[in-house]
Order: structure tokens, then sequence, then C-alpha cells
């Protein structure tokens, strides 16, 4: 298990549609991250992490708050990597 912490930068629904396939999705609710990444050489930098979540009502009273969830992660193809919100987690505020 993972688990990443940051700040919440955004919440918001990206309407249901269909893609260049015609077939309907359905609407996705997403929650933006803004994370330290630890550096090799030692510095830091910020990242910006978009998550699809699957409702927005533990989220949207977080905005600006420091959380912690539990995530997955994935590789669909060489060199690019998916980040998930674990099914049924929650997000934890922390100091």
């Amino acid at each position: 298990m993972l688990q990443i912490t940051g700040q919440v930068v955004n919440v918001f629904t990206l309407d249901a549609g269909k893609d260049k396939d015609g077939k309907d999705y359905a609407e996705r609710y997403k929650v933006q991250l803004m994370g330290n990444v630890a550096l090799p050489n030692g510095d830091a930098k910020f990242d910006l992490m978009d998550l699809t979540v699957e409702s927005l009502d533990d989220w949207t009273s977080l905005q600006s708050k420091q959380i912690a969830i539990d995530i997955g992660a994935f590789a669909p193809a060489k060199g690019n990597i998916v980040y998930f919100v674990r099914k049924g987690a929650k997000p934890r505020v922390v100091a």
C-alpha cells in the first residue's frame, strides 16, 4: 500500500460525455493535491497530482488542508505511472 500526503488545492467534477469511439462515460470527481517530491540531489519540487475519487463529499471541506490518503499505482506503459485512490480510502487531515 502507498500513501501520499499533500495539500488539497482543488476539487471539481468532469461532466459525462462520449469518448472518441462514441461510447458514453459517466461524470467523474477529481481532486488536485500539491505535494513535495524529493529529488536525487536532495532538493525538493512541488508536484500537482490529479486523483479520481468516488465522491466529493469527503473532500470539499478539506480544501487548503494537508491530508494523507491511501493510493495504488500501476504502469500501463513503460515510463508512465497511473495513481488511483484505493476503494474505500478516506482522506485524513495531518498536522
